[in-house]
């Protein structure tokens, strides 16, 4: 279970929590929503060490407390001098994680240390996931400056040769995902169990959902969700899109369900038992 617990001091917090017995205690702090500073934002890398700790939580070898923060406080501005999330502290040690790749570091270390398969490695699922990211960005770019000026985003099916191409790109290697996945008839990428490939998958596939939709479940993923308003906000912030009123009083939501043709899929394969 997770337990929600409010620290003040240092913002909101969600408590993952378990026998305090030899378990060492990670604090992860991570980007707050551009909208509302008590939700979690967009952060990729936030959600997937916040997916990855999770994983360690639920085969109880860690004790884990994920902590939204305001970037631009003075409060946090002084305690982490000028670090951004996200950022994992383990108080018993003394030690501060402030850079991605000492944080995948010690998230390793600790599956290693309690024998969980959080970090096997695949060349081809490597390859195929490889630079997913990347492409979809290239095209949202291309084609958000486009459709800059316009009431509604173009369709697809008139984009001009360029765009289309980055389109397509992106179209085929998703493809490729399926069909590994497919293939594999597996519930991650690895097989049953989570690994590294699927929590830096599973919330950019998330990000391009609901981003394709307004601009153009597992519990580790469900829990580090940020609404889809923030998702929608982060990436207009980037693409230096207006965000009007309304739209940051709206209720937040959360897109978990899955598209009918999909569901389909799985309980065929059996995947979803």
């Amino acid at each position: 279970m997770t337990e929600v617990e409010n620290i003040h001091s240092n913002g909101n917090s969600n408590l993952i929590n378990g026998s305090t017995m030899s378990k060492p205690l990670l604090e992860l702090y991570v980007k707050a929503s551009g909208i509302d500073s008590r939700r979690i934002g967009a952060c990729l890398f936030c959600q997937e060490f916040w997916m990855e700790l999770y994983a360690l939580y639920e085969v109880g070898c860690v004790r884990v407390e994920v902590k939204t923060v305001n970037v631009n406080s003075e409060a946090f501005k002084k305690n982490f001098l000028g670090a951004q999330p996200p950022i994992m502290v383990e108080e018993e040690k003394g030690v501060t994680y402030n850079d991605n790749r000492d944080i995948e570091g010690r998230i390793f270390h600790l599956a290693k240390e309690f024998h969980i398969p959080l970090f096997e490695k695949d060349p081809l699922v490597e390859k195929h996931i490889s630079s997913l990211y990347r492409n979809f960005k290239v095209f949202l770019r291309a084609k958000a400056d486009y459709d800059k000026g316009k009431k509604q985003p173009s369709p697809v099916e008139g984009l001009p040769p360029q765009i289309s191409s980055s389109h397509n790109k992106l179209v085929e290697q998703l493809a490729s995902i399926d069909q590994l996945l497919s293939q594999r008839k597996s519930r991650y990428l690895l097989g049953d169990s989570m690994t590294e490939y699927d929590c830096e998958l599973m919330p950019r596939l998330h990000h391009m959902r609901i981003v394709g939709q307004q601009l153009l479940g597992t519990a580790a993923f469900i829990e580090s969700c940020p609404a889809d308003q923030d998702i929608v906000h982060h990436y207009k912030e980037q693409l230096n899109i207006h965000t009007n009123q309304r739209e940051t009083l709206m209720a937040p939501t959360k897109t978990h369900t899955i598209p009918e043709d999909v569901l389909s899929d799985i309980r065929r394969l059996g995947l979803d038992q």
